[in-house]
């Protein structure tokens, strides 16, 4: 009898938004992380995507049955979803249908729990594909090139995916561990980066995590209500869109007889050319396009760069700029949208005198301009806060 009673209370017992929430966050997170890794040798790339799209009725339940929109809301987030599906079918990228059903379905949830699964789910599944690839059981790739140091991917699908998680990892861990940041922190974040760029040689990663360590710093010193740091991050907000126009401006125009255009495609590893290249080839539309891209990502990308040891080849075509692919590849609604999110983060943070995330998305934006992950959650986590539930770090502190 008791066995039974048991059995009738865990069915009957009542489901909550945010256990579906997280359910839908670990069904998704798994598969998607994944597909970034070597792990597809041996699992199907386009099975490990139909996994991850059962997060999306999951999400819907929430959004429709457990959240309590009105009538005017529900139409307003039908239309956002929609654009999402648009986005999704044009550009055969289904980032922005995933980022669109999470931000939304993130109504009612922890910010901080958010942010929390994220940190322990990335940080472990990291740590296990790079021990799993050391010991042979997936592919470590490993990138020869007459014109930098042998890279290593860790079995990740390539070396600078490595980097990437990484670097928002440590936002993730500074955004937890805000208040209680100490030099012992900031040290652990020097040396990581340190061993990352080493095995993977991205510099400009590295160049990022150590920036981290004085951003924090002022955030940290802002919150506590110092003058001259409060004022300073005070205009943290203007980053996104400063970053992205100069961004698409320097891709638009750029020209290889212009000097200073030259040094800068240089310094970013010629990224800026190929921005350019896009713009070149692909008009920019409401909703996207599918963009045919060869990059040296994956064991076939991988064979490719290194029959190419002392020049990118003439077949190489990636854009690796986030501002760049948004407009491109989802669309100048999805562009829009995505700046417009990210500012009104940063402007409600520094409106109520937090300054954490502001500094995370000025370090967000850094890493746009030279990388493509803004919109995979996998990656960035952050977008999420648009409608999370807000947590004070002052009330956690009391």
């Amino acid at each position: 009898m008791d066995l039974s009673k048991k059995t009738h209370q865990l069915f009957n017992a009542p489901i909550s938004g945010t256990q579906l929430y997280f359910l839908a966050f670990v069904i998704y997170f798994i598969p998607a992380y994944l597909i970034d890794t070597t792990f597809t040798v041996y699992l199907s790339w386009s099975k490990l995507r139909i996994i991850s799209y059962i997060a999306i009725p999951i999400l819907l339940l929430k959004i429709y049955v457990l959240d309590n929109w009105n009538w005017r809301q529900l139409i307003i987030v039908s239309v956002f979803l929609i654009i999402g599906v648009l986005g999704w079918r044009a550009a055969k990228y289904p980032e922005i249908l995933m980022m669109m059903v999470f931000v939304i379905g993130a109504r009612g949830v922890s910010f901080n729990e958010i942010i929390s699964w994220y940190f322990y789910l990335s940080l472990s599944f990291i740590m296990a594909i790079a021990i799993i690839s050391l010991l042979n059981i997936i592919p470590n790739l490993t990138y020869y090139s007459m014109l930098r140091p042998t890279r290593y991917s860790l079995g990740m699908a390539y070396t600078t995916f490595v980097a990437s998680h990484i670097v928002y990892i440590s936002l993730a861990y500074c955004y937890l561990r805000f208040s209680k940041l100490k030099w012992i922190d900031y040290l652990a974040i020097f040396l990581i980066g340190l061993v990352v760029m080493k095995i993977t040689d991205t510099r400009l990663d590295f160049y990022e995590m150590i920036l981290l360590i004085p951003i924090m710093i002022i955030a940290q010193r802002a919150e506590k209500g110092q003058k001259y740091s409060r004022y300073f991050a005070s205009f943290w907000w203007i980053a996104t869109p400063f970053l992205a126009s100069i961004t698409l401006i320097s891709a638009y125009f750029y020209n290889q007889n212009n000097h200073i255009f030259f040094k800068l495609n240089s310094l970013l590893s010629g990224r800026l050319y190929l921005s350019h290249v896009g713009f070149e080839r692909y008009p920019i539309t409401l909703f996207g396009r599918k963009i045919v891209e060869h990059s040296f990502g994956g064991t076939k990308g991988a064979t490719f760069a290194n029959h190419n040891l002392f020049e990118l080849s003439t077949n190489y075509f990636y854009l690796d700029s986030s501002f760049v692919r948004m407009l491109l590849v989802w669309g100048s609604i999805v562009f829009v949208l995505v700046i417009s999110t990210i500012m009104w983060i940063t402007i409600r943070g520094t409106a109520h005198k937090e300054y954490v995330l502001p500094a995370i998305f000025l370090l967000i934006a850094i890493n746009a301009v030279l990388e493509p992950h803004i919109l995979q959650i996998i990656y960035n986590p952050f977008l999420l806060a648009l409608l999370a539930k807000e947590t004070k770090f002052r009330e956690i502190k009391e």
